[in-house]
């Protein structure tokens, strides 16, 4: 039987190091099921979920923490049987506008609120083509509930977007784009 284990990793960041997470998994006949890693500002971040057979996975796990050094970081936890789902659509948010503090903890307020929860966020702050002003960007995967209507949520995120004076698309994933 094969067990799931959720890698987190930290640190700085050198070449070679997803190579080195890959060996170990294989080597204990892990497989590599899914994951999101990102390096910023020299440094690696990322999630990893694997599956590894149950005699190996203790040797799996001892092998990945010899990785860890005073620069680098890894948390290991071992999945539990997932609780059912409750019925969701995803939604795709897009946001553009001047940067300024206080966006992301406005939008995540409004969709907690909503018990909408993030799947994914993708984050910028860039100098603007036309100006010197700092242009703030986003894309969102949200998990909607069934039971939120897509017109209410599409409402408030246009006043939303009205306080925060940014520009918000919303794509349903099945090709319908609404500019907010």
């Amino acid at each position: 039987m094969a067990n799931s284990i959720i890698l987190t990793v930290t640190g700085k960041d050198r070449p070679g190091l997803v190579d080195d997470i890959s060996s170990m998994v294989t080597e204990q006949s892990g497989n590599w099921l899914e994951s999101r890693v990102t390096k910023l500002s020299g440094h690696f971040a990322g999630i990893i979920r694997v599956s590894v057979p149950s005699k190996n996975q203790e040797k799996l796990e001892s092998d990945l923490k010899t990785l860890e050094t005073s620069d680098f970081h890894l948390a290991i936890e071992r999945q539990t049987k997932a609780e059912a789902e409750v019925p969701v659509r995803e939604l795709s948010l897009e946001i553009v506008g001047p940067d300024h503090p206080g966006i992301i903890q406005d939008i995540s307020h409004a969709l907690a609120e909503k018990k909408i929860g993030i799947n994914e966020m993708l984050t910028d702050c860039n100098d603007g083509a036309m100006s010197s002003e700092r242009i703030f960007s986003a894309e969102i995967n949200i998990s909607i509930p069934m039971a939120v209507s897509v017109d209410t949520l599409r409402d408030e995120l246009e006043e939303l977007a009205d306080q925060l004076m940014v520009d918000i698309s919303m794509d349903d994933l099945e090709g319908t784009v609404t500019r907010i």
